[in-house]
């Protein structure tokens, strides 16, 4: 009995501290308050990617002020901007481009995601012109089963989820593929079926069963919500964007940083990581060739879902350091194959893509061995400019000068992230060796 009135009293006690936190954070009404108010990021953080609504507010907040914003989905590429002025986060910050961007996604990010995300963001009005560019990753292709069950469950969101489900311009066929696939990557049936129920009785449950976590999270998303900064009108004068001078400055840039090798490899990175490999050895193994038909099937699910919708997507096909993946089972062979493959997918969607695969011998467009670079940042800078109806050559500079002198608080901000993205990089080539090594 004495046991029974304790666990009874343990219960009580949790149920009032979760009740507790519920009443104390912000509500939802202030949340979104919060979102119009403070709604100018190019890179939220990260529990603002899962929330779709909330991000909607912030986009909404903007277009009443008459800015346009666009959406970059994509991985771990986004989470790094040291040494890079051209890196996306830190370009769109610091240059009145004529549309104001949000990057989101980090590394485990795939094509399930950003096709859950898409639909979340166009079901809350987060999308209105109906645009969306997206980042591919090639390593997401070199597991055969695609995104790992680990990856996708860290990139899990319930509320992008819902509101992927709501959305009523998807056809039930398209939902049940989205509802196995994350069922397969490790969500519950049962869960899946209690989130994708859009009856009022379904949400009453839902709101009564999140009386005791609603609060942690909502005070979470008041914490990232108070990182973004309140609307300011950029300036529009100064001069155009000279997209040749910004190369010029990549390459200096690129140079700058790597200086301890003949690759194009960020000093610190070759070091820690890649200064022991057998460079200038070619793979003299069969190339590899297993590239994932299930992440193919997730990247066309991501396509499927645009044209569902009537959103226009713009993908970037990156490159990678051919030195590198030459050593590797991935040859010169291998990738023509994976790339061919991948511009097909594309082409046969009738897509537009920006495809910088020729570029995986060339200095300075990529970082490391994985992570788009210098020279590709300036290209995609361009190729959003364009996709999101800003004139490339018109849009005018910011903080860009002639000369690149000065440092920015994007610049301070990206010194400080800058030893976190150096683990994550080096956690992307370990997955590239083990995938090696089952070989």
């Amino acid at each position: 009995m004495r046991k029974l009135i304790a666990v009874c009293c343990a219960l009580l006690l949790a149920v009032g501290v979760g009740v507790a936190w519920y009443v104390q954070a912000p509500s939802d009404a202030a949340l979104r308050e919060m979102a119009w108010e403070r709604p100018v990021t190019t890179r939220p953080a990260a529990e603002l990617w899962g929330s779709p609504s909330l991000l909607a507010e912030m986009v909404k907040s903007q277009e009443a002020q008459g800015r346009k914003v666009g959406f970059l989905l994509g991985s771990s590429e986004l989470g790094q901007t040291a040494e890079d002025s051209a890196h996306p986060v830190r370009f769109f910050a610091e240059n009145n481009a004529g549309f104001d961007l949000i990057a989101l996604g980090g590394g485990g990010y795939q094509s399930l995601w950003a096709t859950i995300e898409t639909a979340a963001l166009d079901e809350c009005g987060a999308l209105p012109r109906k645009k969306i560019a997206f980042l591919i990753g090639d390593q997401w292709f070199m597991n055969k089963e695609g995104c790992t069950s680990e990856a996708f469950l860290n990139s899990f969101s319930e509320e992008a989820f819902q509101e992927c489900m709501e959305n009523s311009g998807l056809t039930e066929e398209t939902k049940e593929q989205i509802r196995a696939r994350v069922e397969a990557l490790g969500v519950g049936a049962q869960k899946v079926e209690y989130l994708a129920d859009n009856s009022i009785v379904a949400r009453a449950n839902r709101a009564i069963a999140g009386l005791g976590t609603d609060g942690e999270r909502r005070s979470l998303l008041a914490e990232a919500l108070e990182a973004n900064a309140p609307f300011e009108e950029k300036e529009n004068g100064g001069a155009a964007l000279d997209w040749d001078l910004l190369m010029e400055r990549a390459e200096q840039e690129g140079a700058a940083a790597c200086t301890n090798n003949p690759y194009g490899i960020y000093d610190d990175y070759f070091d820690t990581y890649v200064s022991d490999k057998p460079w200038g050895q070619p793979y003299e193994g069969e190339p590899f060739s297993d590239w994932s038909e299930v992440e193919f099937s997730d990247l066309k699910l991501f396509l499927d879902v645009c044209k569902e919708l009537g959103i226009t997507p713009f993908l970037v096909i990156e490159p990678v350091n051919g030195e590198y993946y030459d050593i590797q089972p991935y040859t010169k062979e291998s990738r023509e194959g994976f790339y061919g493959k991948l511009r097909t997918a594309l082409d046969e969607a009738e897509v537009e893509y920006l495809d910088l695969s020729s570029h995986d011998y060339d200095k300075y467009y990529l970082r490391d061995v994985m992570h788009a670079g210098w020279k590709s940042w300036v290209e995609i800078d361009r190729a959003l400019c364009e996709f999101y109806g800003a004139d490339a050559s018109s849009a005018v500079g910011g903080a860009v000068n002639a000369d690149g002198r000065g440092e920015t608080t994007a610049e301070q901000d990206a010194d400080a992230a800058a030893e976190e993205m150096l683990e994550v990089e080096g956690a992307g080539k370990e997955v590239m060796e083990d995938r090696e090594g089952d070989r």
